[in-house]
């Protein structure tokens, strides 16, 4: 047994003995090893390690010496290690193959975690690429004995390494430096290598200068050892032996083929476009990622393809081409376009340049990638070149680690949302009874990025928590799926009885819990310490979780053959077994319950239960709650699903009086005697956390790091993440992350791919639009669409969602709408559709005008900075508008000066609106200009529908902003068929508006939505009641055509939009088929069946018409 230090306990003690027997190691390797591996992770990772490592090796007598010989193979990344390691263990289970790799990447990269996080793919990859630390170590000892240093030793020693294997190459090390110690104590260490790199070189006289500075002479043993080496670093090879004479290896060595070839090194430098250092690292990184004979392989077809030759003085320039090409930065185009004339390419060239480019990038052993043509191409566009040269990993996406390392930052806002979470738990699990409620259960509700999910993980600080994430594969979410997610959610081509299987699974877990907590090292620890070692062994973060994941399957392999008769009961006895076996809570100040809550089961993005159906198209919901409410009461258990409430429409059986239910409330889904529902929980304060202060200057107003901060947490810390990262384009990346969260896809959509959800999703973001209480799209625009829940109804038959002010949503949608008309006309077109429904409520000329509002700052931000995040001037914006020049539009006031003002100085800054329901002051303009924000008022209100804030230049983008320059724009909308009552102009106004503190002129625009132009001729505003409300400058748009920046298609969508009435049915039966004239008899009936809505033929023909009178 090799020593360790002697510091270490027994319990060390005992894992160096473990550390010994499966990892081969020499008795210095061994303390040297396993001093490292210590130190990374820690006494306990270490027992966990061996633990695992024993039940899979699980070794005998007559395996011990092939599989240890295979594994140790694999963790140093031999190529076709794997295979041969699984094929001796006869591994077929995806997790326990996992858990081998898992197994194999600590070995090689040890940590205190119990997993990288990484997947399969990506571990292996690592272990395959990246050398190991007994390589590196091997290599330079290499470096040493053969005077070699940079891309020339890494290119020497890896030609040795893939022909010959590491334990044949560190053998040849060892010879090789035993045979040069024998030198004689005069003779200088540089000397008697360059003699030795002379004689395996084959040059003349190198042999003869090596046997002197040896001391050897004629029929010493060493001498053939000599030249055994020699060969074998000119001709390496597996075989233990060359079988040649020393007489046929020395004229091997003395031959000139070899030697006159070009090093791979030499051929990269021609092939490439490099500095020396750039040269060096990405030599390095391709031979430590793919091998000298893939290099080989890909230098063989490139030169064949662009034959540089021909080129002449020109090869330079292709060769430029070629590297702006497989870096991203070009499309093929340009290297096909510089090879024309010279080099006939081929639909078959074509592709092998995609897949030399892709290699050049994205190195492997498998040589050549087999993906589609777009595949790579899509890949060479967008995935950056890695920065450093140790770790081909990190050619990844970076999304996912910024998005891992926001979710890790410290928790804001613990007091006041965790404690009162944990409470209200505790009560409902110490209150659940089979007689009163249908569930044990409730849901966290809220929109994504909002913190469910960091709150779960909260509370695994106080209670076990079994966490199950059943996000779909291949999502960068965080957390990440799951190992047992697809136990949780089989397959509907496998037609499980779904009852049996949840009830079965349940038990498994609870069992698993109970092993696990039951533990006699583990029960005289302290509470946090037990719960601490659970997260460490079923949290999935970093992927942690492949050992319970191992042990709920192999319990669900035990429990599969018993009788079906006593399943329920097992599941009983487990939960009652599961209580028993942990302890009560720490806290003292409280005295425990019966029935206190011990164990949480947590599904996180439960609302794929609903949206995977088993027989008779019934959700997974519903079998997993009527196991579920079979569980025992006063058992200290309860469980939480995030993104769902138990309402799924249109899937309930008959309901308890005999009709057909439309949710959980009502519905019966043939479990539970009582009725009750436990409260959802959403009042989840986590907006607005990190609010930064105020800005000083207008440059910091408009900054996009600080504007982030609003609202979602999450947006403000990834985009200074991605900034402190070097990102090019963090602004941009951060509006995509919106997007796509915004969107519930990553591609960007065209005009006709949007869907409902998505558009009231963008128009939410944007203008705020609510959608009808009892529409079932609001359960979508929660789970899905970054919505807030704002209510649940008692009976959880609907839900209110709204979209708060967020300046990431709001520029990602305008981003988006600001692509192309064809996207604003769609989403006006659906917005017309659902007023006229009553789907939207609100004043339909109101929601019209804030569409117009905010397509003008698209339009006007596309004539300056391009950039949502930008301010635009006033006279810029009226420009846009009106289509004429500010100082000649015929403004009305009795200000002329403070006119001139507003031109020369008003600046606006909005991308969103928010609802209000009071008089703002200076101070609350002031506010909405640092959040970017424009303010609607109630519907219906006499003064003003809508506001932003004008703020008056500043002298310079680092001028103070000061609260004496702040003013504003009102905005009046009238959308009626009768004539606008000009009377009413009074009421216009600051003053009627009743806005407070502010001194400086301002202006009010009216939009007389379907007004004619005529209208508004020798009509004057009437001046404010208020005698000292003197600085008002007005204008008025009268019809959609008077708006110069609307396009015929806008004026188009929008003409339906204000014309939309819920009250006229005519109407909705028009709306219903757009392109297709109501016939005449449905006109008719229509105003037969509602003969008083609306004037008949049959009036009185004394009744003179009169100009109020509708159309």
């Amino acid at each position: 047994m090799p020593p360790v230090r002697s510091i270490y306990s027994r319990e060390v003690m005992q894992e160096s003995e473990r550390f010994a027997k499966p990892h081969l190691h020499t008795k210095d390797e061994h303390v040297e090893f396993f001093n490292q591996m210590l130190e990374a992770a820690g006494v306990e990772r270490l027992q966990e390690y061996h633990d695992d490592l024993d039940n899979v090796l699980e070794l005998n007598e007559t395996n011990q010496e092939t599989v240890l010989s295979r594994w140790r193979e694999f963790y140093l990344g031999e190529e076709g290690s794997f295979s041969k390691l699984k094929e001796v263990l006869n591994l077929t289970e995806e997790d326990e193959i996992k858990q081998l790799v898992e197994l194999a990447h600590f070995k090689r990269f040890p940590t205190e975690e119990y997993s990288s996080g990484m997947s399969q793919k990506e571990m292996l990859t690592r272990i395959q690429t990246i050398y190991s630390q007994e390589v590196v170590q091997e290599r330079e000892r290499f470096g040493e004995l053969h005077s070699c240093e940079g891309a020339i030793l890494v290119e020497s020693f890896s030609v040795i390494l893939e022909a010959a294997g590491f334990k044949k190459l560190r053998q040849y090390l060892q010879k090789l430096e035993n045979i040069l110690n024998l030198k004689s104590s005069d003779t200088k260490q540089e000397d008697l290598i360059a003699s030795w790199r002379k004689f395996y070189q084959g040059g003349k006289d190198g042999f003869a200068q090596l046997k002197k500075m040896l001391n050897l002479t004629h029929g010493d043993d060493k001498i053939k050892e000599l030249i055994e080496l020699a060969h074998f670093n000119r001709f390496p090879t597996k075989e233990d032996s060359s079988g040649m004479s020393e007489e046929e290896m020395l004229n091997a060595l003395a031959t000139i083929e070899s030697r006159n070839q070009p090093t791979e090194l030499e051929r990269f430098e021609k092939l490439h476009v490099y500095d020396a250092d750039s040269l060096v690292e990405q030599f390095t990184v391709i031979v430590e990622a793919a091998g000298v004979k893939r290099l080989r392989e890909y230098h063989n077809d490139l030169e064949g393809i662009l034959k540089l030759e021909s080129f002449g003085d020109k090869a330079f320039s292709v060769l430029l081409r070629w590297q702006k090409f497989y870096q991203g930065e070009e499309a093929l185009a340009g290297l096909d376009m510089i090879l024309q004339g010279t080099v006939e390419l081929n639909a078959g060239d074509i592709k092998k340049l995609i897949q030399l480019a892709h290699f050049e990038r994205f190195p492997t052993k498998e040589g050549l990638s087999g993906m589609s043509e777009t595949t790579m191409l899509r890949a060479l566009e967008t995935v950056p070149r890695a920065q450093t040269n140790t770790d081909p990993f990190q050619r990844i996406e970076w999304f996912e680690d910024i998005s891992r390392e926001c979710f890790d930052e410290p928790y804001m806002g613990y007091d006041l949302i965790v404690p009162r979470t944990l409470r209200i738990l505790r009560d409902f699990a110490t209150q659940w009874r089979t007689t009163e409620h249908k569930v044990p259960c409730t849901s966290i509700v809220g929109p994504t990025l909002s913190g469910k999910s960091r709150l779960i993980v909260e509370l695994t600080e106080h209670v076990c928590v079994v966490y199950v994430c059943i996000r779909p594969r291949g999502s960068t979410d965080q957390p990440p799926r799951s190992q047992i997610a697809d136990l949780m959610l089989p397959a509907t081509a496998l037609k499980l009885d779904m009852d049996n299987h949840y009830t079965c699974l349940l038990t498994a877990i609870f069992r698993v819990v109970t092993s696990f907590f039951s533990r006699p090292h583990r029960q005289t620890k302290p509470l946090a310490e037990q719960l601490e070692a659970w997260n460490r062994y079923s949290l999935p973060f970093n992927n942690d979780d492949v050992r319970f994941s191992l042990a709920v399957r192999k319990m669900m392999k035990k429990l599969a053959p018993q009788s079906t008769w006593s399943r329920n009961d097992r599941l009983c006895e487990a939960a009652r077994a599961m209580n028993r076996s942990i302890q009560g809570r720490d806290d003292e100040e409280e005295v425990a319950e019966e029935g206190q809550l011990k164990v949480l089961l947590a599904i996180d993005e439960a609302h794929h239960l609903i949206d995977h159906k088993g027989a008779g198209n019934i959700p997974y919901l519903h079998p997993l709650c009527r196991v579920l409410s079979k569980i025992p009461s006063s058992q200290g258990f309860f469980s939480v699903f995030t993104n769902t409430i138990f309402q799924v429409e249109d899937c309930d059986p008959v309901s308890d009086d005999g009709r057909v239910g439309s949710g959980f409330g009502r519905g019966e889904w043939g479990f539970g005697q009582g009725h009750k529902l436990f409260a959802p929980i959403y009042p989840i304060p986590t907006l607005n956390l990190s609010i930064p202060p105020p800005p000083t200057s207008w440059h910091e107003l408009v900054e996009p790091g600080r504007l982030f901060n609003y609202g979602c947490p999450f947006y403000g810390s990834f985009f200074q993440l991605a900034t402190e990262m070097g990102k090019p384009s963090p602004f941009e990346d951060t509006l995509w992350m919106a997007q796509t969260k915004l969107l519930d896809q990553q591609r960007f959509p065209s005009a006709d791919d949007l869907t409902s959800q998505q558009i009231f999703a963008l128009l939410g973001s944007m203008i705020e639009t609510r959608l009808a209480t009892g529409s079932s799209l609001n359960f979508d625009l929660v789970w899905k669409h970054a919505a807030h829940c704002m209510f649940v109804d008692p009976d959880q038959e609907y839900i209110i969602s709204s979209y708060p002010p967020q300046f990431a949503y709001a520029s990602a949608a305008n981003r988006l709408l600001a692509y192309h008309d064809a996207h604003w006309i769609k989403c006006i077109n659906v917005l017309a559709h659902a007023v006229q429904t009553g789907l939207v409520p609100g004043d339909a000329g109101e929601i019209a005008t804030r569409c117009i509002l905010i397509y003008a700052m698209q339009q006007t931000n596309s004539l300056s900075s391009g950039n949502s995040s930008h301010s635009v001037r006033l006279e810029d914006f009226l420009k846009t508008l009106t289509g004429k020049n500010p100082e000649k539009i015929q403004f009305g006031t009795t200000d002329p000066e403070g006119k001139e003002r507003l031109l020369a100085e008003g600046r606006i800054f909005f991308n969103h609106f928010a609802r209000i329901g009071y008089a703002p002051s200076a101070e609350d303009l002031m506010r909405y200009l640092y959040q970017g924000l424009a303010v609607q008022f109630q519907p219906g209100e006499e003064g003003l529908s809508d506001l932003f804030t004008l703020y008056l230049a500043p002298e310079s983008e680092s001028h103070e902003l000061d609260l004496k320059n702040i003013t504003f724009c009102g905005v009046q909308t009238r959308n009626h068929d009768r004539p606008i009552q000009w009377q009413e102009s009074s009421d216009w106004s600051k003053s009627s508006a009743d806005i407070k503190r502010v001194d400086n002129p301002y202006l009010i625009l009216l939009f007389g939505l379907r007004a004619k132009p005529s209208e508004g001729v020798g009509k004057k505003w009437l001046k404010p009641y208020d005698e000292e409300d003197t600085r008002r400058v007005h204008y008025q748009f009268l019809g959609l055509d008077q708006i110069a920046c609307l396009s015929r298609g806008m004026i188009t969508a929008l003409t339906k939009l204000i014309n939309a009435d819920p009250e006229d049915l005519l109407k909705l039966h028009q709306s219903s088929k757009p392109n297709v004239p109501l016939d005449e008899h449905t006109i008719q009936w229509a105003k037969n069946v509602h003969r008083h809505c609306d004037r008949m033929d049959e009036s009185d023909p004394d009744d003179e018409s009169d100009d109020d009178a509708p159309e």
